[in-house]
């Protein structure tokens, strides 16, 4: 089934796009749709003496956030927020490839997929770049597999220096659980990092823990969880409900299709419906920046 949503820059340029859900299996990435290019409106020439104020120097974008496929729809929110990305709208305006770090540890690495090229960041930037028209996506995945949020901070530092980021997608907390971390220590660790990449002027989507079913139950696993619900809440921080998200596609297809043979990590499905809830949070900051009347820009 083909997506598209119409997007219109007022300044030169014009985007529009839409999902491609069709694929061959789940072996591989979506082939990037033909996004089709909304026509700008034409501007009448003043009558003569006629003054016209100068036009505010923004965009206005107008477009509706891209629907999941069919096989990753779920009736859960699939993210939180009502975060404006200020820094990827102003790098569309400028026209230049939004840079991106996908941060994380196994599910960034892929571990799971039947191939590199069926890991969420690959989809994730096929997504992006088949939803908005002219739209480049230049995306550094950094997962560690086993990584804590502590030692995700540590190293991030070090990746922002050298690749310069508009945007981090942080997927982050299924570790820190596993590994019986404090939830006020997880918690506190991750707004020391959110704040500091507020101050240098980079946008951030988290990601929380995945859903795994025999850990429903655990109280310390939830409590991760919940914890990155309130910082990125406090934060405001756009937060892509993985764990919801998965739990519903679990209820909705029992026998946990989109995992891949050690029930834990996903599989290539899984990993396609991540990409798509993650585009649509950011398409979702996106407009709401655009809503915000360029603020940052």
């Amino acid at each position: 089934m083909d997506r598209r949503i119409p997007v219109v820059f007022s300044l030169a340029c014009a985007l529009a796009a839409g999902f491609a859900a069709n694929e061959a299996g789940a072996t591989g990435p979506n082939p990037k749709p033909a996004a089709v290019p909304v026509a700008a409106p034409a501007i009448a020439p003043p009558v003569q003496g006629e003054h016209r104020p100068q036009a505010a120097h923004r965009a206005m974008i107008r477009a509706d956030v891209p629907n999941a496929s069919v096989e990753c729809k779920v009736k859960s929110p699939s993210y939180e927020g009502r975060s404006p990305l200020r820094y990827v709208r102003r790098a569309l305006l400028q026209k230049r490839p939004v840079r991106v770090i996908a941060l994380g540890s196994s599910s960034t690495v892929g571990v799971g997929a039947s191939s590199p090229l069926a890991s969420y960041p690959v989809r994730l930037e096929n997504d992006l770049e088949g939803v908005i028209e002219g739209l480049s996506v230049e995306m550094f995945p950094r997962g560690q597999s086993g990584e804590v949020a502590e030692g995700a901070a540590e190293r991030l530092k070090a990746e922002v220096a050298a690749i310069k980021p508009d945007l981090i997608v942080w997927q982050v907390g299924t570790n820190d659980a596993v590994a019986r971390i404090d939830p006020e220590v997880f918690g506190q660790e991750l707004r020391e990092t959110l704040t500091w990449l507020a101050s240098h002027k980079i946008d951030v989507v988290l990601i929380d823990p995945q859903y795994v079913e025999r850990l429903s139950k655990d109280t310390r696993y939830m409590s991760i969880v919940n914890e990155i619900a309130t910082v990125a809440s406090e934060k405001r921080v756009l937060l892509v409900n993985r764990y919801e998200s998965m739990a519903d596609l679990a209820r909705q297809h029992p026998g946990a299709s989109y995992l891949s043979s050690d029930r834990f990590h996903l599989n290539d499905l899984g990993y396609r419906c991540m990409a798509e809830y993650a585009a649509r949070a950011i398409v979702a900051g996106i407009l709401q920046a655009d809503a915000e009347n360029g603020a940052g820009h």
